[in-house]
């Protein structure tokens, strides 16, 4: 929105669009998708209490067997559909290798990593050691996430911590 007599200079030169101060036609599929994201948003709004409480049981059935468990980021001002651990000892990669032969899905670091074998400069930021990072694990929830599935990731976890002959090998953090 522009107040009336305010003049601005166009963004994006040549063409006549929207009074002159921009070239080329909107995206209206990118129009749409805002719209219907927006639209399934307001539809599971009342989903965050019961997707923070599945996160929260995670975080907390994980701290029973692996008490040197570290959370990455705040107790209680994040998002809650999102826990980011901490397993020292234990590469992230390596961790979601073995998930994913048990049918679970996760990352390893921050979601700022894209890809990168350097450690996550956010969780560095936040004062993560290079090691911690290497170690971190990011899980995140959705709406359709059940409490059956979160006991199959703790279990999942505690089985590949405890078996030796796992045909993972977990790279020892840097």
């Amino acid at each position: 929105y522009i107040k009336k007599g305010i003049s601005i200079n166009a963004l994006v030169h040549g063409g006549k669009q929207e009074n002159n101060l921009r070239a080329g036609t909107e995206n209206v599929i990118g129009i749409m998708g805002i719209g219907k994201a927006a639209e399934i948003a307001l539809q599971n709004a009342t989903e965050a209490d019961r997707i923070r409480k599945l996160r929260d049981r995670l975080e907390l059935k994980l701290c029973e067997f692996v008490p040197e468990l570290k959370r990455n980021g705040h107790k209680t001002s994040r998002l809650p559909n999102t826990l980011n651990i901490t397993l020292p000892g234990i590469r992230g990669e390596s961790l979601v290798i073995a998930l994913d032969q048990h049918g679970i899905s996760c990352s390893s670091g921050s979601a700022c990593r894209s890809g990168s074998s350097e450690p996550s400069h956010a969780l560095t930021s936040m004062g993560l050691s290079e090691e911690e990072a290497h170690c971190a694990l990011r899980f995140s929830l959705g709406y359709e996430n059940t409490e059956e599935e979160i006991d199959k990731v703790i279990e999942s976890i505690k089985a590949i911590i405890n078996n030796q002959k796992s045909t993972i090998r977990f790279v020892s953090c840097r």
